[in-house]
């Protein structure tokens, strides 16, 4: 098989799947959108139609595909589909469209593949009540469910990280600082950043909103507060005590008296 067939053949198999970014690739190759299979002389659209993959009908059609080639039985692209929405795309009129919803199972035997991935795909509309209710339904559900992270302190004698769980409805940055201080027992003051690994700092609500579950997530603190050359304690008496080196002396300074010794 030459070059052109093998990369036709990839066109229809690519088509068959749904794969619609290998489509895409294959297109701008230049391969030819309506090449016919040798044997059943079916295009990329009949393989799509069929399918019932709305995106890649979309996509064909956008890039030139005739939806009007038979196949060698006769067949068009239109003839091979269920899917309300694929059909008007292809011309078909509503009144000849046989289902009433897209959920008749008596009639087709199955339910449609735009239907069962509804929630992933995003993008169905063929005006069914049904449909926008269980898209609806799929993602409330998925709101309801946590977020789960992975969180540690940066450069922590421990380094091993400890999951926890976020409510995707309360996903803020402040949400997320306070779940890292409970969990890993620190206080707001003692952050300095939060960094998602391995290299982009948290900074905004919208930045939480981007993060996945098991995102590894480090809590970097702020560096300890110190004075060169300088300490300080307190003694018994509860009054200040400051403590300097001068001369290879250290004096005490309580109240009107500087003992050296």
């Amino acid at each position: 098989m030459d070059e052109t067939k093998l990369l036709e053949e990839k066109l229809r198999e690519a088509a068959c799947v749904g794969d619609t970014d290998a489509v895409q690739g294959l297109i701008n190759l230049g391969v030819d959108v309506n090449t016919q299979h040798s044997i059943n002389g079916w295009t990329p659209l009949h393989w799509a139609c069929k399918r019932n993959y709305q995106d890649v009908v979309v996509l064909l059609l956008k890039s030139g595909a005739n939806k009007d080639i038979l196949s060698k039985k006769g067949e068009s692209p239109a003839s091979v589909s269920t899917n309300p929405y694929i059909l008007q795309l292809l011309g078909v009129p509503s009144k000849a469209i046989k289902s009433d919803h897209p959920l008749d199972e008596e009639r087709y035997g199955f339910v449609p593949n735009y239907l069962k991935n509804a929630p992933l795909m995003g993008k169905v509309d063929v005006g069914s009540t049904i449909t926008k209710q269980y898209t609806h339904q799929v993602e409330n559900e998925f709101v309801k469910q946590d977020l789960v992270l992975k969180i540690r302190i940066a450069n922590s004698h421990d380094q091993d990280f400890i999951e926890v769980d976020l409510s995707r409805d309360q996903l803020s940055y402040s949400n997320l600082v306070k779940l890292c201080c409970d969990e890993l027992g620190i206080s707001t003051n003692q952050i300095e950043r939060l960094r998602k690994l391995p290299n982009t700092k948290l900074r905004r609500d919208k930045d939480v909103h981007r993060l996945e579950n098991f995102q590894e997530i480090e809590v970097q603190l702020n560096p300890p507060n110190a004075n060169a050359g300088q300490t300080s304690a307190h003694i018994p008496n509860g009054c200040a005590v400051s403590i300097t080196p001068t001369n290879n002396y250290q004096s005490i300074s309580k109240k009107d008296q500087t003992v050296l010794y």
